[in-house]
């Protein structure tokens, strides 16, 4: 370690660290009129830029701490050394990969030097997400500035043709929940927006205003909650209905009180009480919600080469009961909405996010829904069972592994219903992992279908020995249809036995 930590910090985190925003620069190329970062964009009275130095330690350690995911902000991230043509920004980008990170991205405004694209340790990033707010330079200019979207589009466009993964990021409007001539929600054309590009996702962002402090500089661009509560089931609609070719992140945002107390355990999701995320910022704060930047709040400071813990009234987390399931505290201090109650601006339910399946979160939903977990090492057929999985509207992605002994370390933890899994991995095969889960949980043990393109029928024999019927299929193709078949197959007889 870099960095002398106090107890209470690595205390908190634990294990439990999965990712890390570093939030790169105070300064930014454009004035959003909803900008959360205002206030530190505005005024510094040290420094705007994070000390390049500190950068390298402080990925160091958090990857050490079990970090995995890395993302890479502002103000404008691409502003970080532009001085020197971006030479700290590439070489954080390459050190991260060296570190071990699996999926390093960059939040982004798009205003860049197109140039940027073109360097090689800028194409090692996993993802490039683009903020923009609207669908047309008509929506989105006003909001974020003039010529914006045009600077956007050249930027992304470019970007797509060079192969990168491409995600768009949009903070929810007013004028995203109007209607167009044809009664379609701009939100709607945002997506279809995003589809037509060629974007592998789409994520949103809420504005509302909730008591906090980002409430007085974010803007006059926030909607009601009725508004919202019609417009998320309008698209979760469609997003179970599989009208869009794209994951599509959305925030929940509300619930009502009967439902939260069905599932609270779901819908109190917090970053701040499961550890799982580090905010860091370039004047020495150290935080975990983004809803407290701004502020005087945080939980620690980075400095002289030692991470302190705040001992002061100003630590984040005072007011949180951590460890009951409640509404997002820092929203609920003034209990001023009626019948609903604040979720976790990261609160996205069944959303395709690497750190969301990493915690495994759609296990604590008891809807009902079939409960799968997804053991493969090749990542394009692990996403396309997922994706799979996901088109059901009765079925729930609640782990994934790449390796035999995680595969088997998540059934136990998570205890899926179904597992669809690669008979060969690389540490071990699927006979073991049966002889263990059976030894350890005997007749809860789920229902396997194994990925296989050939079995010598001694193993079939062995692994029908160690768990008969729990063993379902040999899949040797597992393509949408097969793999939607099976669970819709095993539904229909989980429906049967349960009449």
């Amino acid at each position: 370690m870099y960095f002398k930590m106090d107890k209470e910090f690595t205390d908190y985190f634990g294990k439990n660290l999965r990712q890390v925003f570093l939030y790169l620069v105070d300064d930014c190329n454009l004035r959003c009129t909803q900008c959360l970062y205002k206030l530190e964009i505005g005024f510094q009275m040290h420094k705007k830029e994070m000390d390049y130095e500190d950068a390298v330690k402080l990925i160091s350690d958090f990857r050490e701490m079990g970090a995995i995911k890395l993302t890479l902000m502002g103000g404008e991230p691409t502003l970080y050394g532009i001085k020197e043509h971006n030479k700290p920004l590439l070489d954080l980008i390459k050190k991260s990969k060296e570190l071990g990170y699996e999926y390093v991205r960059i939040d982004t405004n798009g205003q860049f030097d197109s140039d940027l694209l073109d360097q090689p340790e800028f194409k090692m990033l996993d993802e490039i997400t683009f903020s923009i707010d609207g669908p047309t330079p008509e929506i989105n200019d006003p909001i974020r500035g003039q010529g914006s979207f045009e600077k956007f589009l050249k930027n992304m466009r470019k970007a797509k043709e060079l192969g990168y993964n491409i995600n768009i990021t949009t903070c929810i409007s007013k004028e995203l929940i109007k209607r167009d001539e044809n009664g379609n929600l701009y939100l709607d054309r945002m997506i279809k927006f995003a589809e037509d590009e060629g974007i592998e996702k789409i994520n949103f962002h809420n504005l509302f205003k909730t008591g906090v402090p980002r409430d007085y500089f974010s803007g006059n661009l926030d909607i009601s909650i009725e508004e919202w509560s019609k417009v998320w089931k309008e698209i979760k609609t469609k997003i179970q209905n599989n009208e869009y070719s794209i994951p599509v992140r959305i925030p929940q945002s509300f619930t009502t009180k009967e439902e939260f107390d069905k599932n609270p355990r779901y819908y109190g999701y917090c970053s701040c009480k499961n550890g799982s995320r580090i905010l860091a910022h370039p004047n020495g704060m150290i935080r975990v919600c983004s809803l407290m930047i701004g502020t005087p709040y945080a939980i620690a400071r980075y400095y002289d080469n030692k991470i302190v813990w705040d001992k002061s009234p100003t630590n984040e987390l005072q007011a949180h009961k951590m460890h009951e399931d409640t509404p997002c505290t820092n929203q609920y201090k003034k209990n001023k909405f009626g019948k609903y109650i604040p979720l976790c601006v990261s609160f996205k339910p069944q959303q395709n996010e690497i750190i969301w399946k990493q915690l495994g979160w759609e296990t604590n939903n008891q809807d009902g829904k079939i409960r799968i977990l997804v053991a493969y090492n090749d990542k394009t057929i692990q996403d396309d069972i997922i994706n799979s999985i996901n088109s059901l509207n009765y079925a729930n992605v609640v782990g994934i592994a790449a390796e035999g002994l995680d595969t088997y370390n998540k059934i136990i933890d998570l205890k899926p219903e179904l597992v669809f899994t690669k008979y060969n991995m690389d540490d071990t095969s699927g006979l073991d992992i049966l002889k263990k889960t059976k030894e350890k949980l005997k007749e809860d043990m789920p229902v396997f279908n194994f990925i296989v393109n050939e079995m010598p029928e001694d193993q079939l024999q062995d692994m029908m020995n160690v768990a008969g019927d729990k063993i379902n299929c040999l899949i040797t193709n597992p393509d949408k249809k097969r793999i939607t078949g099976i669970i819709k197959d095993y539904k229909e007889y989980i429906e049967f036995q349960n009449k």
